[in-house]
């Protein structure tokens, strides 16, 4: 008896050792290169941009970092990262642009009509690629950087991020946030509502806008909406580093505390900093669910996301009815995630289905528990084009669009 006891005991204390090790940070990689100043995932790879010792890239979810800087070699300053079919791009500072056509084992500078060599965040889609220079506003390529046009904005101003999305383009500067409606063809402050103009981070979800400020915390806009409106309950200070978007699920990086995930229905910001020693956050990414937290000190920290995301919403009381969420990102190549609500444990199936009717691939089918989750669908093996995703639970069925390009 007293064995079985001892065993017993043996395997309670190593499930939970083995849960401590996956509900919270692990260390992913020390690449002792100065500050990682942006993630990337671009589906197969995640790519990592350090101050010091340029562009890391991983092939096996972060278990391994392998250098991929040949043609970046006097220019390893690199800033911002963004990528687009089976282009990856990169922003320097003092060597500006460069683009791979292998996803980083050669990198090619190309800097025809930009304005300035300093580029601080970059963006990518089937327009062309988007340049935000620090001094120098946003210059446009639309044939993925070999000529380059000014888009936005004049000299002088500095420029921390910009977002767009569909026909609405913000940027973020010292000194407020600059919004276009019809597509950057006109372009006028927004600033109302704000408190502190210093905007670190702009992104925006499917109908909303988020900015990060140095001192101000975080604020939202509704699209079409006239003034910002504040976010703060939780935060424990109000210097934003960065903001990132998963889907609905919305993290902030808070100036020395490391990581906190928005609860929408408990409207309040929550920390989810166990394991993370280091909490001077600067860039964050999702892949495969996992997100990845890089730092100032030039460390990658890692945490599976599904943990995160219904942990939270499993303490909070929630809205008592099913929901699915628009995936993110979308378009995509190949890998997306697809976000759902059900109110109580029951039977969950999650497919994808082509144009014809035909179903694809079949994501879930199986007991969940009560809470929102996240499944993901990895297209690599289908052909680009449109599909659609159906969530069905009891007498419940919901279907929505997605956009798989190549």
């Amino acid at each position: 008896m007293n064995k079985i006891y001892k065993l017993v005991t043996i395997l309670s204390l190593f499930i939970l050792s083995n849960n401590c090790i996956y509900s919270q940070w692990n260390m992913s990689v020390n690449l002792n290169g100065g500050q990682v100043n942006h993630l990337l995932n671009t589906g197969q790879y995640i790519f990592a941009a350090a101050s010091a010792n340029g562009i890391y890239r991983s092939d096996d979810n972060g278990a391994t970092w392998i250098q991929k800087n040949s043609g970046l070699e006097n220019f390893l300053l690199v800033q911002t990262m963004s990528a687009w079919n089976n282009y990856v791009y990169a922003g320097t500072s003092g060597g500006g642009f460069f683009y791979s056509t292998n996803f980083g084992d050669l990198w090619i500078q190309s800097n025809q009509g930009l304005g300035q060599l300093n580029i601080k965040a970059l963006m990518s889609d089937s327009t062309g690629v988007y340049a935000g220079l620090i001094f120098a506003g946003i210059y446009r390529s639309t044939n993925s950087g070999l000529n380059w046009s000014r888009f936005a904005l004049g000299e002088g101003d500095l420029l921390y991020s910009f977002s767009f999305r569909s026909v609405n383009f913000y940027i973020g500067l010292e000194g407020g946030i600059y919004r276009s409606t019809n597509s950057g063809v006109n372009w006028a402050g927004f600033i109302s509502g704000l408190t502190n103009l210093s905007v670190r981070s702009v992104i925006q979800s499917d109908d909303k806008a988020y900015c990060g400020t140095s001192g101000g915390g975080v604020y939202y806009s509704d699209f079409g909406g006239s003034q910002w409106h504040p976010m703060n309950s939780g935060l424990p200070d109000p210097e934003v580093r960065n903001l990132y978007l998963f889907g609905t699920n919305l993290f902030a990086a808070i100036e020395g505390k490391g990581v906190y995930f928005y609860n929408q229905t408990a409207e309040s910001w929550t920390g989810i900093n166990q394991g993370l020693t280091d909490t001077n956050i600067s860039a964050m990414a999702v892949k495969d669910n996992y997100i990845y937290a890089g730092s100032s000190a030039g460390k990658i920290w890692k945490r599976p996301l599904s943990e995160i995301i219904t942990g939270i919403n499993q303490n909070v009381s929630v809205v008592n009815e099913f929901r699915l969420y628009q995936n993110y990102p979308n378009p995509f190549n190949p890998v997306t995630g697809i976000s759902f609500y059900i109110p109580e444990r029951n039977f969950v199936t999650l497919k994808i289905i082509d144009i014809t009717g035909s179903e694809v691939s079949e994501i879930h089918s199986g007991v969940l528990p009560e809470g929102k989750h996240i499944k993901f669908w990895n297209g690599e093996n289908h052909s680009s084009g449109i599909y659609y995703y159906t969530l069905q639970s009891g007498s419940f069925s919901q279907t929505r669009k997605l956009v798989l390009i190549k």
